[in-house]
């Protein structure tokens, strides 16, 4: 079985032709996502089609990611904080099927990341976890025994980068509210603790490791928050699982201090929470978004 899948980023368009679970090509190109999502499915169409003419044969069907709050089941966008203007008017079926005469299925990155996991990557078999993807926002997603958790509006699950963690000198977070995970973790919070508009996870560790005095701090900040954000979302969703995902993910040493943070302060008295890195996170999503049409996802 052989589908496209699509993961429309914050920053870049990640487009794959997947067969059998196996990614048989991919290709990532920036984005302007402020260019609204009209721009956008035009570019989409286009990399589809050249795509699609490269791998001959059947096609299942395109699976899109977004970052958004969606109707999964109606495959509508309902929300998006600052990007893809127009997405929420859009009819991403009908565009589909008219300009590549295939069916789409649509979820929440995120979620489409702990799905990939699951089915294909490094937590193959986990039925009770919670998922942190260290982008340039922080991306959440759980799995409730054996079930993806989405709630009644679609939004469960979700919002784990936007629990607060800083009642007192709380930084202002893109979503309107104060002190949130996601304003001491994501990379576009790092650019401005670092005030430096270029720095990323791979600056902080390179120099962390050289024994620069601001990534240490920088560092501190990072693991604190990633260990709360995880002991939240742990005791939200009941996890036994932490799977760490994104660009992030690849930073050991933050890794280990967020995970003794939270073997510190988690209340897991059924246990030990276990953690888990994903080894391909470029792959997540797709996998993911593959599994729509090949597994069924509850």
């Amino acid at each position: 079985m052989k589908t496209l899948c699509a993961d429309l980023g914050g920053t870049r368009l990640k487009l794959a032709a997947v067969e059998n679970g196996v990614v048989l090509e991919n290709e990532v190109t920036p984005i302007d996502t402020n260019a609204g999502m009209e721009r956008v499915l035009e570019n989409l169409t286009v990399r589809c089609r050249a795509m699609m003419s490269r791998h001959a044969g059947e096609w299942k069907g395109l699976g899109v990611a977004f970052p958004g709050i969606l109707d999964e089941a109606a495959r509508h966008v309902i929300y998006c904080s600052g990007k893809y203007a127009g997405a929420d008017k859009i009819d991403l079926p009908k565009w589909a099927s008219e300009s590549l005469g295939l069916e789409m299925k649509l979820i929440n990155d995120a979620r489409a990341a702990i799905i990939g996991e699951i089915n294909y990557g490094s937590a193959t078999g986990e039925t009770d976890a919670v998922m942190l993807i260290l982008g340039t926002g922080i991306g959440t997603a759980a799995v409730c025994q054996g079930k993806v958790y989405r709630g009644k509006h679609g939004m469960a699950g979700l919002l784990g980068g936007h629990f607060s963690i800083d009642f007192d000198n709380g930084r202002k977070c893109i979503c309107g509210g104060t002190g949130c995970l996601e304003a001491y973790a994501g990379t576009w919070a790092l650019k401005e603790l670092a005030e430096d508009k270029s720095y990323d996870f791979q600056r902080l560790e390179r120099d962390y490791l050289a024994g620069d005095e601001k990534a240490k701090m920088l560092f501190g900040i990072q693991a604190k928050a990633l260990g709360a954000g995880a002991v939240s979302l742990i005791h939200a969703f009941d996890a036994e699982t932490v799977i760490f995902s994104g660009g992030g993910s690849r930073f050991a040493a933050l890794l280990e201090a967020a995970e003794a943070y939270v073997y510190e302060h988690v209340w897991t008295p059924w246990g030990k929470v276990k953690f888990i890195v994903a080894q391909h996170p470029e792959d997540s999503v797709v996998l993911g978004l593959h599994s729509l049409f090949v597994h069924h996802v509850c």
